[in-house]
């Protein structure tokens, strides 16, 4: 296709037009939700945007890369297991305790799929510049082996962490308990190093395109990590979890000695963003 939006150059037309398919996703979604009363397709639609957003500006850059392609792909990859792995979670428990006061409020709940809107719009860029991007260098650069690298070593991370935690959950003698096994052994939010993991990789991998301000979408992997460690993940998690194990000396010893977010690193991993002590959160 390979067409611009007036005076704006076909790369500002993919923002743009992304920015819009995004947002007019997410609204139908809230509409959709907020007259059943339900969150079951927050999560969904969230993965789904990813899909639509990636494949689209590829199908209509009209001209595909071997780096555009691959981009894409990582996303997809990514989107369709959480995706997937999040919309059984939800169905399987009925509900999503994030949504029980919110769901009922549509101008609150709207603040909900407005953020995820910026969410996805913000993490995709690094994709949307490369899908959209007339640039490409043939030969493999050391950023394409170790984007490639973050990203497979995060995806696998963050797997494996959703994957036994569920099982973990799945236990009737684990109800009420902290879980200690597995990779959580060794990490206590491994599922959130995963996360940003794969989106420094995928960001990582687009750069050799990157020219003046697109070098700007590292705000992708930034935006990431910063919303687990200071917003949504670690936060949140953080106070449910001294709520409910913080005078059990079992979990405080746990959480003294494992990693915050991979089974490996520097001891300041331990620590709690912003805190002076050892700490962590338990995921959803």
């Amino acid at each position: 296709m390979n067409t611009a939006i007036g005076s704006l150059s076909f790369e500002q037309s993919a923002l743009v037009g992304t920015l819009v398919v995004d947002f007019a996703i997410q609204l139908v979604g809230w509409l959709v939700s907020s007259v059943l009363q339900t969150d079951k397709l927050y999560d969904l639609l969230g993965s789904t945007t990813f899909i639509v957003l990636a494949v689209g500006t590829l199908a209509y850059a009209g001209r595909n890369t071997a780096r555009s392609v691959i981009a894409t792909i990582l996303v997809c990859l990514w989107a369709l297991r959480l995706g997937g792995f999040l919309f059984f979670r939800v169905l399987k428990s009925g509900s999503d305790s994030r949504f029980d006061e919110a769901k009922k409020k549509p101008g609150t709940f709207l603040v909900y799929w407005a953020l995820q809107g910026v969410w996805v719009w913000v993490t995709l860029l690094p994709v949307i510049i490369v899908n959209s991007s007339s640039r490409d260098l043939q030969r493999v650069l050391w950023t394409d082996v170790v984007g490639l690298a973050l990203w497979v070593l995060g995806f696998i991370l963050e797997v494996t962490a959703d994957f036994q935690k569920y099982a973990f959950k799945q236990i009737p003698a684990n109800k009420g308990r902290f879980i200690d096994t597995g990779v959580y052994k060794f990490a206590r939010y491994p599922q959130y190093g995963g996360e940003i993991l794969v989106w420094l990789g995928v960001w990582l991998f687009c750069t050799p395109v990157f020219q003046g301000a697109d070098w700007a979408s590292v705000v992708s992997p930034v935006c990431v990590a910063s919303l687990l460690l200071f917003v949504s993940g670690v936060p949140i998690q953080e106070r449910q979890a001294q709520e409910r194990w913080g005078a059990d000396p079992a979990y405080q010893a746990w959480r003294a000695r494992a990693w915050l977010l991979f089974p490996l690193g520097p001891r300041w991993w331990t620590k709690q963003p912003g805190s002076t002590a050892g700490g962590g959160v338990q995921s959803s």
